[in-house]
C-alpha cells in the first residue's frame, strides 16, 4: 500500500503554496515536537528573482517546525526520512519535471525546432524520457506506506498554445503527469486567488454517512464540505503512524452484521529471540489475516456488543484482566475502532480495522 497523497494544483500566485504548506502543519500529529514537517525543495537559485523567491518560501516556515531538504531530481534517495507517519512537501512538481527535461538535455542547444545539436535527441523524445523518469522516480517516492505526501503544481495547461517546440513538449509532459498524479492522489485541491476548490475529495468523505453525520453537526448547522474533506484527511493522516503491540497481546475486531454485532476478540502474544511477534505457539504474527483458510491463532477471549460503548464496558470494566494487559494508548485505540465499527454496522458500509 503506497503512501496517503495529496495534491495541490493552481496557476501563479493562487496560493498553491501557502494553502500545501497550512494543510501539512494541520495534518501533523499533535504534540508531536521531534517529528518536523518536511519540505522537499525541487527548485535551484538559477538568478537572482529564483534566489529571492527560494528565500520568501524559507521565510514563510518555520524552522522549529520543518525541516528543509533540497532535491531536485531523486528525493526518494532520503525515503528513509519520510517513514514514520511524517508529513511532506514537495514543492513544486513543475521545477522538478523541468529538472528531468534538462538532465535529459532539453535545453543543451539548437534552434528549439528539431534535433537538439548538443545532445542528438529530438524535443518530443527528451519529454518523453522525462516523463518515464518522473513517473519512476514518483513510484519510488510515495512507496512508503505510513507517509503523507504533499505535492505543489501549477496549471499551466489553460493558457495559449505555445510557439516554442520544446515549450509545446513540457507542457504536454507536465499535463500528462499531473494526471498521473491526481489518479493516484487520495484528494486534490484547486487553488483560485487563494480559495481552495476539492475537485476530488477523500475518499471516506463519499460515504453517505459521513455527509449525513457532517449536515446534522453543530445543531443542524453542520460542517463545510471542504471543512470536512481537510479533517477527513487529518484522520487519514493520523492513520499511517506506527502503535508498539502491547507486550500481552492484541485485539482483533470485526462486525457481525448477520447478529448485528461488534466482535473483539483478544489474542495473547510473546516476542521471539528475534523480536518478532508470535503467538503462544511461537508462531510470527502478521499485521492482519489473510482472508483465507488460515484466520491465524485463536482468541484467549471474545467480547460481543451492539454498540461501542456497549463493547468496551465488557472489555475494560467487566474484564478483570484488562488493567494488567491493555495500555492506555491501546485502550484509546480500542475505543476509537469500536466506534467505527458501529457507525459502518448501522450504516451497512464495509469495516475493516484500522
Amino acid at each position: 500500500m503506497p503512501a496517503t497523497v495529496h495534491l495541490v494544483i493552481g496557476g501563479c500566485r493562487s496560493g498553491k503554496s501557502s494553502y500545501a504548506q497550512s494543510l501539512c502543519e494541520m495534518l501533523r500529529p499533535p504534540d508531536d515536537g521531534n517529528d518536523k514537517c518536511i519540505y522537499v525543495a525541487t527548485s535551484g537559485a538559477w538568478d537572482e528573482d529564483f534566489a529571492a523567491r527560494v528565500e520568501r518560501h524559507r521565510s514563510d516556515r518555520d524552522e522549529s517546525r520543518w525541516t528543509t531538504i533540497e532535491e531536485p531530481l531523486y528525493p526518494s534517495v532520503h525515503v528513509d526520512s519520510f517513514r514514520g507517519g511524517r508529513i511532506v512537501l514537495v514543492d513544486c512538481i513543475t521545477l522538478w519535471l523541468t529538472n528531468f527535461f534538462v538532465e535529459c538535455g532539453a535545453f543543451g542547444g539548437g534552434d528549439d525546432r528539431g534535433v537538439d545539436v548538443d545532445v542528438g535527441v529530438p524535443p518530443r523524445a527528451v519529454g518523453g524520457e522525462a516523463l518515464i523518469r518522473i513517473k519512476d522516480e514518483f513510484e519510488k517516492l510515495i512507496a512508503p506506506w505510513d507517509a503523507t505526501f504533499v505535492f505543489v503544481t501549477n496549471e499551466i495547461g489553460s493558457g495559449l498554445h505555445a510557439e516554442v517546440r520544446t515549450t509545446r513538449e513540457f507542457v504536454d509532459a507536465h499535463g500528462w503527469f499531473n494526471q498521473h498524479v491526481a489518479g493516484m492522489a487520495d484528494a486534490v485541491v484547486h487553488m483560485v486567488a487563494g480559495i481552495p476548490n476539492y475537485v476530488k475529495r477523500p475518499t471516506s468523505y463519499s460515504s453517505h454517512s459521513t455527509r449525513e453525520y457532517a449536515m446534522s453537526a453543530a445543531g443542524g448547522g453542520g460542517l463545510d464540505p471542504d471543512d470536512l474533506s481537510t479533517r477527513v484527511m487529518l484522520d487519514g493522516s493520523l492513520s499511517t503512524r506506527s502503535l508498539v503491540m502491547d507486550d500481552g497481546g492484541y485485539f482483533v475486531i470485526k462486525v457481525d452484521v448477520k447478529r448485528g454485532v461488534i466482535r473483539a476478540t483478544y489474542h495473547p502474544c510473546t516476542k521471539n529471540d528475534d523480536g518478532d511477534i508470535c503467538d503462544v505457539h511461537g508462531v510470527k504474527i502478521g499485521c492482519h489475516d489473510n482472508g483465507g483458510d488460515d484466520k491465524g491463532p485463536d482468541p484467549t477471549i471474545a467480547f460481543e456488543g451492539r454498540t461501542a460503548k456497549e463493547l468496551t464496558i465488557k472489555i475494560f470494566e467487566k474484564w478483570e484482566r484488562a488493567r494488567d494487559l491493555v495500555s492506555v494508548g491501546h485502550a484509546a485505540y480500542i475505543g476509537r475502532e469500536a466506534q467505527r465499527a458501529e457507525g459502518c454496522l448501522y450504516a451497512g458500509r464495509f469495516y475493516q480495522q484500522d
